[in-house]
């Protein structure tokens, strides 16, 4: 579980001061400084060994934690963004899963990776690059050499490119370059990262994305060093532009072929590793090719074991690329055993690695001399952690990369780094103006994001009660001046918290037993995702929530992929099984969408509930979600998702819509057995149980113990 997440699912549970310790010490170690400043603030005001906490500011994640943005970001194109690009909300769940279900979707349909087969047209001269920059891809837009297919269920997978020109464009550069772009062509995604530079020290805030505008800011107020140390937030934020092949293109003109053309290709890749300055030892010895940490050897067959030169120098550039974990060198996790996520996450590292410089060295990439089963196994151990972590192909991959420009002799820097460094070194070093400058205020920084706890009653009796003791939430003491701020605030459409009711007006419950399961439900961008394996009867409580809303009289869309729309028997047999005479009149079934993202829309014009079964079959993307959710912030939303046998969602972490309630239905071959249970619920109680075959809850709810709010 992600750190952010973690967190906040602390909320409406009772802890031991030792959990937040040790969420601390993960806050620490990835550098979150809010969830750090929160919990260590906590716990260093009060001494209670037992805490009830209730967060109602919860962290947003912003994609990367900071360890994260170290290993990916310097594999990646910066782009300094206008604020009207830079500042739009943007899904970054959905680029990492965009990433792994290609990943995922290619292991299932191809039984392999598609770097693992005979890779035809690959080479120094063949990698894919910008047309423009002549930039060729790195890190994770290296997929950009395999084109992506689609299967009979509209999954996309990865196969390798015969490129006639290896280039790609924007649309914008295909108009500049006077060229036009093939009918029907496919845009493929370039992955890149933006900053947010947020200044905020109680009366001067600024936000951008722009990078001449954040260096005028500190100039024209005269900013120091100090200033920027303290109240700077550097925030990256992924994203993502479209490019299209130049093949597809016509009118373009492509440079004369330069490079390695008379260079041997087994000469350049023999030369590569002649190239490595601080190589293991190397050996020759027996029929096995490994890396050996503790003694920093990396043992190779004699060439002549191979059936083809190509396929040792692909093996050895894999080993080499694990040599570069060594403590000396880059300090990767060796340590893992097959089967565990240390293994997996460096066998990739390695397998990507010998793809790069198999590029770099202009052979063609063959097979690599492992067994079906071996395949078979390390797939499995790759999908699993692919399922559980969908950053985790874009990390092996900027690692990989890290790792081919250490043996190559390439030195990269994070644009990240340079870019803040930089404007510090040039605008900050200046002394600062001598005239008053009227605080320049562009867009104003979220309020309450950290907090500190109201002191003074935590008494050495108290230290003695069972119970910990009530803290409460104000504002970091460096953005004192609230009245200022929330004036501005108001201007830009916020309202004052102060003026909020105990309960807001709209919370609703639904009657009879699922009423008295879901519990209070707030309507406002609302999605209650069921989820679980087959055969938990997630469709039955599917319908018997929307036969809920029904008897209140509420229209219900229901979207049936998965029974097959109301000419569907299992579809009708629901219908008589979970539904009421009265219920029933305001549910309308349909099979099938056509155009999923558009009809919806249409729908939110005339139902306030929407209900598919199931998400997955509906294809729409986190993005398209948000957006409708946005849009139509009264419509309630209800969705099933399949999960697999090891609890990961069909589709990877891509199903992550941030719902307000989870449900998990438990599966069992009897029907009598199968019950739902609450994951997620804010503010309700987590511990009742609903039977589907019954129709009812199952035990009686828990009275719930709050003394201690976190808010």
């Amino acid at each position: 579980m992600d750190l952010v997440t973690e967190f906040n699912k602390l909320d409406g549970r009772i802890v031991k001061r030792s959990e937040l310790r040790r969420i601390l010490t993960k806050a620490k170690r990835q550098n979150n400084t809010s969830i750090d400043n929160r919990i260590s603030q906590v716990l260093r005001i009060h001494q209670d060994k037992l805490f009830s906490i209730e967060l109602t500011d919860l962290i947003e994640p912003m994609g990367l934690t900071g360890a994260e943005q170290r290993i990916i970001l310097p594999t990646l194109e910066y782009i300094s963004k206008e604020d009207s690009e830079g500042l739009n909300g943007v899904a970054q769940d959905d680029i990492y899963s965009y990433i792994t279900d290609l990943i995922i979707n290619t292991i299932e349909k191809v039984g392999h990776l598609p770097w693992q087969k005979d890779w035809v047209g690959s080479g120094a001269d063949g990698a894919a690059k910008n047309y423009v920059s002549k930039k060729e891809y790195t890190g994770a837009n290296f997929l950009l050499n395999f084109d992506v297919k689609f299967d009979d269920e509209g999954k996309g997978y990865l196969v390798p490119i015969q490129f006639k020109q290896p280039y790609y464009l924007t649309f914008n550069q295909i108009k500049d370059e006077g060229a036009s772009l093939r009918k029907d062509s496919k845009a493929r995604r370039v992955i890149y990262y933006t900053m947010i530079f947020s200044f905020d020290n109680g009366t001067l805030q600024f936000k951008t994305t722009d990078r001449e505008k954040f260096a005028d800011f500190v100039r024209s107020n005269g900013l120091t060093k100090d200033d920027l140390k303290r109240y700077l937030q550097k925030i990256p934020v992924i994203k993502y532009y479209n490019v299209f092949r130049a093949d597809d293109c016509t009118g373009l003109k492509f440079p004369e072929a330069v490079g390695n053309k008379k260079v041997n290709p087994i000469e350049q890749a023999q030369s590569l590793i002649d190239g490595y300055k601080d190589p293991p030892t190397y050996t020759f010895v027996g029929d096995k090719a490994y890396y050996q940490p503790a003694t920093d050897k990396l043992n190779m067959p004699n060439i002549k074991a191979f059936k083809k030169e190509a396929s040792y120098y692909c093996t050895y550039f894999h080993e080499l690329t694990h040599s570069t974990g060594a403590k000396k060198r880059l300090n990767r996790d060796m340590t893992g055993t097959f089967g565990s996520k240390p293994y997996a996450y460096e066998e990739l590292i390695a397998e990507l690695g010998a793809v790069f410089m198999c590029s770099e060295s202009g052979i063609l990439f063959q097979t690599k001399e492992n067994s079906a089963k071996y395949l078979k196994n390390w797939n499995t151990v790759l999908v699993n952690e692919l399922e559980n972590d969908n950053r985790f192909f874009l990390k092996a991959s900027a690692q990989s990369q890290k790792a081919v420009n250490y043996i190559l002799g390439i030195k990269t820097e994070s644009e990240e780094v340079g870019i803040v460094k930089e404007e510090v070194k040039k605008v900050a070093s200046k002394k600062p103006v001598k005239k008053k400058v009227k605080p320049k205020v562009t867009r104003v920084k979220k309020a309450g994001l950290s907090i500190s706890i109201d002191e003074g009653k935590n008494t050495e009796s108290k230290k003695k009660r069972t119970v910990p003791s009530v803290v409460k939430i104000r504002e970091n003491p460096a953005f004192s001046n609230q009245n200022k701020s929330l004036n501005e605030l108001e201007k830009l459409g916020f309202i004052s918290a102060n003026s909020a009711p105990q309960e807001a007006k709209d919370i609703f419950v639904l009657g009879g037993e699922i009423g008295k399961f879901l519990q209070k439900q707030q309507p406002h961008k609302a999605l209650i995702l069921i989820k679980g394996n087959k055969h938990s009867s997630k469709s039955q409580l599917a319908m018997q929530i929307a036969n809920a809303f029904g008897e209140q009289q509420t229209p219900v869309a229901y979207i049936d992929y998965e029974q097959g729309g109301i000419e569907s028997k299992d579809t009708v047999d629901s219908i008589n099984r979970n539904t009421t005479e009265t219920g029933r009149k305001y549910i309308a079934i349909k099979g099938y969408l056509e155009n999923p993202f558009e009809e919806l829309q249409g729908f939110c014009k005339v139902v306030k509930v929407i209900i598919a079964d199931s998400v997955t079959d509906l294809k729409i993307t986190a993005d398209q979600l948000n957006y409708l959710r946005i849009k139509y912030p009264k419509i309630i939303w209800c969705f099933i998702s399949q999960v697999k046998e090891n609890g990961a969602m069909y589709g990877g972490n891509k199903m992550a819509h941030n719902p307000t309630s989870v449900i998990h239905c438990s599966s069992h071959p009897d029907p009598k057995q199968r019950f739902a249970t609450l994951e997620k619920n804010r503010g309700n109680d987590l511990t009742l149980k609903y039977s589907m075959f019954y129709k009812k809850v199952v035990n009686e709810p828990k009275k719930k113990k709050l003394s201690f709010k976190v808010k």
